[in-house]
């Protein structure tokens, strides 16, 4: 009842708050930053609002424009509950279950769960399989879901599944050839979800991507963009390449994911560059490593990182998306997947 209580609160604070922003983008962040930055206990978001005040006492700050274009091209409803579900579910109620259960079982415990679905084996786990995952994942804390797709079309079922758990938060990652208007329609009427849509290159864009990134702003989605690297065109996220052709497609979001066959070095340093374009960089598109932040998020909820993604055949990986163990959540239950391989 407690926690009932305090979402509907945060909820009307958060509305409150985009209005204030479409009325007056600057004033109507840093009103939002300071109700924030009152109610915030845990030390997740001490950690947050204090990067977040640092960053914005720039005038000039690209963040500013990246947040009113959010406002005024997003669907409220998506903004507010994509962004409840994944700052006060996940971020604050999730990691403070989450806390508890680490130290009351000893092992850890990620902040979310990857479903890497781009190789559809055949022996695909069902809607009823994925149900029960997430269902044991929300009672140990965990409310945010990774679902990387690509050109994998079986997508319809995970509507089902996102209207069930409406009070988690999915990032849907997904190649243009596979998104079309019936999808897209579906994603605008699933509030909880954010889609990133795959950037082969950098490119002149294809028609194929521009219309697919078209298509969602039409109809206010919340959507971004990936994009998969590795040592030999790492050099174009750091000299500004990406930036310069991400701003041109009107994209505020942008996800960078090491290959697999990405060394560790130039790995580490793509990290700690998108890591400078959020602190110190004035960039125009708002950079995020996905290994590398959520290692960062891990290690202020929990003190430790670690990293759990789930193949279409239920095959557990750890550390990174091609890091196969013996354990498959067919024949295990999360939790004691968790406590063998995450102590």
């Amino acid at each position: 009842m407690e926690n009932k209580m305090v979402k509907t609160i945060v909820k009307m604070a958060v509305e409150n708050g985009i209005r204030y922003i479409e009325d007056n983008p600057k004033r109507g962040v840093r009103n939002l930053l300071d109700l924030g930055e009152y109610f915030a206990s845990g030390r997740f978001q001490k950690v947050f609002f204090d990067l977040a005040h640092e960053i914005l006492n720039n005038e000039d700050s690209y963040y500013y424009e990246i947040i009113e274009d959010l406002v005024k091209n997003t669907n409220r409803d998506n903004l507010t509950t994509f962004g409840i579900n994944m700052g006060y579910n996940s971020f604050t109620y999730g990691a403070d279950i989450i806390r508890k259960y680490e130290k009351k079982y000893g092992y850890n415990i990620p902040w979310s769960i990857v479903f890497n679905f781009e190789e559809n084996s055949g022996n695909s786990l069902t809607e009823d399989e994925i149900l029960n995952i997430i269902y044991s994942g929300k009672n140990i804390g965990i409310y945010s879901y990774i679902i990387i797709l690509g050109k994998n079309d079986a997508w319809d079922m995970l509507f089902d599944v996102f209207g069930k758990y409406d009070d988690c938060a999915f990032a849907l990652f997904a190649d243009s050839d596979i998104i079309s208007e019936e999808m897209v329609k579906k994603i605008s009427n699933a509030p909880n979800v954010c889609t990133l849509v795959l950037l082969d290159n950098f490119e002149i864009p294809k028609d194929n991507i521009t219309e697919k990134l078209n298509m969602l702003r039409k109809y206010k989605c919340l959507y971004g963009s990936y994009y998969y690297y590795d040592d030999t065109d790492a050099i174009n996220i750091t000299n500004g390449t990406a930036s310069s052709r991400l701003e041109s497609m009107e994209l505020n979001v942008a996800v960078f994911m090491k290959k697999t066959n990405c060394s560790e070095r130039v790995a580490q340093s793509i990290s700690e560059y998108i890591l400078s374009t959020r602190t110190k960089i004035n960039s125009p598109v708002m950079f995020i490593d996905l290994f590398g932040d959520h290692a960062r998020v891990d290690k202020i909820i929990s003190e430790e990182q670690c990293f759990l993604s789930i193949n279409s055949d239920g095959q557990i990986c750890v550390s990174n998306i091609a890091d196969k163990t013996k354990y498959n959540i067919r024949n295990s239950s999360l939790e004691e997947i968790l406590e063998c391989t995450m102590p």
